[in-house]
């Protein structure tokens, strides 16, 4: 978004700053993929990370969004987005290839402002 701000004699073009974010997936293509959508979307910078071991020591440098897979290799995405909500990042984002309802469910009452699910449905039927 761009603000334009009238000056006595010239138009300033404003621009807020853009956000940054961590992108925390175990599979390249999909974290690959992901980042490049937030690039697309105006986000600055993005830190990359695979498990919860490689993203945990940049929690204390909060960044405006924290993008995590459900099922990482060490762990759950969602106890890296609870950490990271209360080092003060203001908002979670949470990834899953299954489309569980009560994991979305938990996920959205836990904080997380939003759940993507990335797969097929898993689900159908049960």
């Amino acid at each position: 978004m761009s603000v334009l701000l009238e000056q006595p004699a010239s138009l300033v073009a404003y621009r807020p700053n853009k956000p940054t974010a961590m992108v925390v997936v175990a599979d390249p293509r999909v974290r690959s993929t992901v980042t490049r959508h937030l690039w697309a979307l105006g986000v600055r910078d993005v830190i990359e990370a695979s498990s919860i071991a490689e993203a945990r020591p940049r929690v204390g440098n909060p960044r405006d969004i924290c993008i995590a897979d459900v099922h990482l290799p060490d762990g759950s995405g969602l106890t890296l987005l609870s950490e990271t909500r209360a080092a003060g990042w203001p908002n979670g984002l949470a990834l899953s290839a299954a489309d569980d309802i009560g994991a979305v469910r938990n996920a959205l009452a836990g904080g997380v402002k939003g759940y993507v699910v990335t797969g097929t449905r898993t689900n159908i039927g049960h």
